[in-house]
């Protein structure tokens, strides 16, 4: 089931929760678990992270700087200038079009059998009309049921949009991966473990603060964060979110 939003009196579909805007007529039991405590209601979405993290690339912010210029620059074409931290003018600027889905296919019914078909998205039926309607329709039912769940363990599932979530997000992680990547970067100077004092990550590592096994774990897994959270940076760069493939050296 696709979550929709309102845009006026436009309806937009999404495999994934969209980030909540003052339109959307929503309760908190239908949005996804926060990321984090107290964390801003357009967070809690997987299109919120793949904008954070396209903001980390630093080949994707030269090119912004160059007005679109260089190898990203197709990529370019479709997000447009990130730098400014205005995540929800960027989403009604545009950027909710890039992830949402198209118009929902119709009925189609044909008196010859078609020329052509599309065998990803539809599948061919022959039914008789003289038959019980409600039998007709209850076959039905039993018919498609294992097509359209076969369809939706597809990597993408059955989603049609133009950019499409590259695998199950777990927005928790994310957030983590995000926030490790950037105390990082802002504190260059900085051990693993005290990185890991800045994010939270010794704080959710078992053991007592400043224990040598304490401080190995919670600085290995301040490691594991950076090295996938690169991966993340890289990929998102190549219109790939969530991605862990490492990349190339």
């Amino acid at each position: 089931m696709y979550e929709k939003q309102l845009f006026g009196r436009k309806v937009l579909y999404f495999k994934y929760a969209p980030p909540i805007t003052k339109l959307d007529d929503v309760s908190d039991e239908e949005r996804p678990n926060p990321p984090f405590r107290n964390a801003p209601p357009h967070q809690r979405s997987v299109y919120y992270y793949w904008w954070a993290f396209l903001r980390e690339n630093d080949d994707y912010r030269q090119c912004c700087e160059r007005g679109g210029g260089g190898p990203l620059s197709a990529m370019f074409a479709d997000f447009g200038d990130v730098r400014e931290d205005k995540f929800m003018s960027w989403w009604r600027g545009g950027g909710r079009n890039l992830f949402c889905e198209p118009p929902a296919d119709q009925i189609v019914t044909y008196l010859k059998p078609p020329y052509e078909h599309d065998n990803e998205h539809r599948v061919l039926l022959s039914i008789p009309v003289t038959g019980d309607i409600e039998r007709t329709f209850a076959e039905l039912r039993q018919l498609l049921k294992p097509i359209y769940q076969e369809a939706r363990t597809r990597p993408t599932g059955n989603s049609r949009a133009r950019y499409q979530v590259h695998s199950k997000p777990v927005l928790t992680s994310l957030h983590q991966h995000l926030i490790v990547w950037q105390a990082t970067k802002n504190n260059p100077n900085a051990s693993h473990y005290e990185i890991a004092e800045k994010t939270g990550v010794a704080e959710a590592t078992p053991g007592e603060k400043d224990d040598y096994d304490h401080k190995r774990i919670a600085s290995a897994s301040v490691r594991r964060f950076i090295r996938q959270a690169k991966s993340l940076v890289y990929n998102v760069g190549q219109g790939r979110f969530p991605d862990l493939t490492p990349p190339p050296d």
